[in-house]
């Protein structure tokens, strides 16, 4: 009987595999034992296994050889190449030295054996591994390059479509003459896709509720038959691909509008708030520092959410996440209360905001302990409904030329004052340069090292200053963007007031929160409300101080 053999075949990708690589390798291990009168007595076929990405200790196959090298249950590992052993500089090597140390010798039907003779052959095998790495990141610089390519072009780069979208084909070929497939959006599924963004964006509803929602819809994943899954609903608010964008990796195209399932900027908006309403991101972004005045007069240190949702929609309650204590800087937060005192089979509950420092600790804040929320929402209400009127009522024409006039009479300005002390400095420059010249022909009452001095210090001005213009000179081009982002301001309040008097307190939540940054409360109903910093330059724009 001959030597024994173990063969190990192997391939990276599932097109490989389609391609009848493994049957190929098979082959041509099978016709170099036979050459060599050897017994072929174990085969393993690994499939769809990078040997640049995975490690040797997490392929079944090799973990198997291992085990039987060390029983020494054969005597030779043959492979087609080297590389289907695996493509890690910093690991193959290592793997194919522990079967020679192990007794079992490694060959390749192609490259012939490995051997560890002296320092050159141990120096040759990780030379062919460290080139098979690079060849690996090399092919996989190009695939990303390439795919990216793809995606902007506004193709697709392959594998099952996104939910809501489809594949077919409209004569495009490739380079083997086959037909290729086009993505476009799935008619059939698109209208479940935009309503999970509408429930998340009008509603702030997260992927449990949605499920639910869609389920008493009888809107079923028609793919599956059954109802959406809460994780599935969380991919689709996730995909980018929604709004038209395709992506591969880091590489986004523009925004196809044949692609566009939702708006790019609805896409946005869900985006932020699943972030902002998810548990780790007070973690991720910090929590800011405030120093706020307190109904003392005294001043409080105080922490508060960078959030601009609703933390809770359930609930009565018209705000959440952004009610503070006025008397200690703390957090409010909305619960509910028996109406009445006395026992009853069904109390009726009423929505309540509770300060969380004199409810858990009494020492820290001498202000009242509850506010009824009917109170206060009924006066943020009304401040809402003011706004929207004030809204309703501005000339956006007017408006427009008004905001962008004030902003470039600020820049021109800013900007004249800066070319003045230009020029005076560059002069200045001028003048001392000539004075360093009669300094040095010695006509000069200064020293070359004064003027020097005096130089540089002048020069750092001139290109402060250069700097200077040059940022004020980009801020008035940027500003002429001004317009547009007023006027989708604009536009939000307005489809705002459209919506707020027949909205559902749940819409409601989303659209207060997105307009008030902070509620603050006082003893008997003292309100103060401090409006998000893009809504706040719009309605001083409206003369609302």
């Amino acid at each position: 009987m001959g030597k024994r053999v173990y063969c190990l075949y192997r391939v990276s990708t599932k097109g490989q595999v389609e391609k009848d690589d493994i049957p190929m390798q098979k082959q041509r291990c099978h016709e170099f034992a036979a050459e060599k009168g050897w017994d072929i007595i174990a085969e393993f076929s690994e499939k769809g296994v990078s040997g640049f990405k995975v490690s040797a200790k997490d392929r079944d196959a090799v973990q198997e050889i291992q085990r039987d090298a060390a029983l020494g249950k054969f005597d030779i590992l043959l492979v087609f190449m080297f590389d289907r052993l695996g493509r890690k500089e910093d690991e193959t090597p290592f793997v194919v030295e522990w079967f020679v140390n192990n007794g079992i010798e490694v060959w390749s039907a192609e490259e012939g054996q490995q051997r560890f003779d002296n320092h050159v052959d141990k120096l040759m095998n990780y030379i062919r591994y460290w080139q098979a790495s690079g060849e690996s990141l090399k092919t996989s610089i190009r695939t990303k390059t390439r795919l990216g390519q793809i995606v902007q072009e506004g193709r697709f780069r392959g594998g099952v479509p996104a939910y809501g979208f489809q594949l077919v084909k409209k004569g495009r070929t490739g380079k083997k003459n086959r037909e290729l497939y086009d993505i476009e959006i799935n008619p059939d599924e698109a209208p479940a896709v935009k309503r999970m963004f509408d429930l998340t964006d009008r509603y702030g509803y997260g992927g449990r509720k949605i499920s639910t929602i869609l389920k008493n819809e009888g809107i079923i994943n028609l793919r599956t038959g059954e109802p959406f899954h809460y994780s599935t609903i969380q991919h689709i608010l996730a995909n980018i691909m929604n709004a038209g964008i395709l992506r591969s990796g880091e590489t986004q195209s523009e925004v196809f509008p044949e692609l566009q399932i939702i708006p790019l900027e609805q896409f946005q908006r869900v985006t932020k708030a699943r972030e902002q309403r998810s548990i780790n991101y007070a973690i991720k972004c910090g929590w800011e520092t405030e120093k706020v005045a307190l109904e003392d007069g005294s001043e409080a240190t105080v922490v508060r959410s960078s959030g601009s949702y609703p933390r809770k929609i359930v609930g009565k309650a018209l705000l959440s996440g952004n009610v503070y204590c006025g008397h200690c800087g703390g957090r409010v937060f909305a619960t509910t209360a028996r109406k009445a005192h006395h026992p009853s089979d069904h109390p009726e509950r009423i929505a309540i905001y509770k300060c969380y420092n004199r409810t858990q600790h009494k020492e820290q804040c001498d202000g009242p302990t509850t506010y009824r929320a009917e109170k206060v929402d009924s006066v943020v209400e009304s401040i809402l409904r003011g706004i929207f009127e004030r809204a309703k009522r501005v000339d956006e024409k007017e408006f427009l030329k008004a905001q962008v006039q004030i902003s470039n009479k600020e820049y021109q300005q800013k900007l004249k004052l800066a070319k003045a002390e230009y020029s005076k400095a560059a002069k200045e420059l001028s003048k001392w340069e000539e004075l360093m010249l009669a300094s040095i022909e010695g006509t000069c009452v200064f020293t070359p090292e004064q003027v020097k001095k005096r130089m540089d210090m002048v020069q750092g001005k001139v290109d402060e200053l250069s700097k200077e213009i040059e940022a004020l000179q980009m801020d008035m081009s940027e500003a002429k963007t001004i317009s547009s982002e007023i006027l989708a301001q604009h536009q939000q309040l307005l489809s705002w007031a459209e919506l707020f008097d027949s909205a559902s307190i749940d819409e409601k939540k989303v659209i207060t929160s997105q307009m008030i940054k902070a509620v603050t409360l006082t003893r008997n109903y003292g309100i103060q409300i401090e409006f998000n910093i893009s809504e706040a330059q719009f309605l001083n724009g409206m003369e609302m101080g």
